[in-house]
This record gives structure tokens, sequence and C-alpha cells, in this order.
């Protein structure tokens, strides 16, 4: 008879999270951590019985576990909660990257002035980064207050009430 040992049963956990039922119940389980969730642990397992699931899991299995490809559940629209009309399959990078271009956007308009003089209005932080070509954390810092100027401009928030 073998001993549960404490690396034991670390192996075995790091094992069945590489299987098909230990993702799906995995990333269950961080869901409900993370926000309200509109079905249960055995709706998600029929939901990952599909091809776009098992096409995302044969690719991070072969590509040695890269955590890039791993399959991750995205909701479709970040406003709503996790429901069976509002997820989908991608993967973990995919749904880092619309995680960091929402963060990106959310706070809306910034402006960009000289001394009390605006200069220009753009509809997001990146686009304000795409078309004066400051640096991305140049821009955050002015805007989150840490630094006063980037290349000469301060950078506001139009809507002020946004800031976090």
């Amino acid at each position: 008879m073998s001993m549960k040992t404490p690396l034991n049963l670390l192996q075995n956990t790091k094992k069945y999270r590489k299987t098909k039922k230990g993702i799906v119940t995995n990333l269950y389980h961080k869901m409900k951590e993370r926000n309200k969730v509109d079905f249960n642990l055995e709706f998600l397992h029929k939901f990952s019985d599909c091809k776009k699931f098992n096409r995302l899991f044969n690719e991070w299995e072969k590509s040695g576990y890269d955590k890039q490809l791993k399959p991750s559940i995205d909701r479709i629209s970040n406003k709503k909660h996790y429901s069976k009309n509002n997820i989908q399959w991608i993967t973990w990078a995919e749904n880092r990257y619309k995680q960091s271009m929402e963060r990106r956007s959310r706070k809306g308009v910034v402006i960009q002035l000289i001394g009390n003089k605006i200069i220009k209005k753009f509809k997001s932080q990146r686009e304000a980064v795409i078309k004066t070509g400051i640096a991305q954390g140049n821009m955050s810092e002015v805007l989150n207050r840490k630094r006063q100027t980037a290349c000469g401009y301060k950078f506001i928030y139009e809507n002020k009430n946004l800031l976090t």
C-alpha cells in the first residue's frame, strides 16, 4: 500500500491540472472566486466537450504545456458575470490581451495638455500612446499622477471619477 506523502499529493495535483477535467475544475473554482457564476461545474464540464476546447487543449499539450496556450474561459462581455451565454474558450494569452486592452480603454477619454491648454483628446490611453509615440509606461505614470509630464505634456482623464 502506497503512502500519500505531501510530495506525492503535490505531484498528483500537478498531473491532474494538466488533464481536461483538471483544467475545467480549476477554472470553475477560480471563476467563482472572482465573479458571479450562473452555472454549476457539471455544466462547465459539458461545455468543455467541444471542438474548440479540444483543439486548444491539444495545442497546449503539444507545446509542452506553455501557459500562453492554456485553455481559458473568457467572459464575452466583461460587464456581465459568468453565464451560459456569456462564456467562450480562448487561450490564456488571448484572455490576458483582451483584459489588458479593456483596462486601457475603460477609463475613457485622455486629454493631452501643455500647461493648462488642451492640445488634443484621445478616446483611450492606448490611442494616446499610439498617436503621440510616448511610451505606455510614461503615459501611465502621468495619468496615475506618479509623475508630472511625459515628453513635456500633461495627460489627464476627462472623467476624473474613473481614476483608480
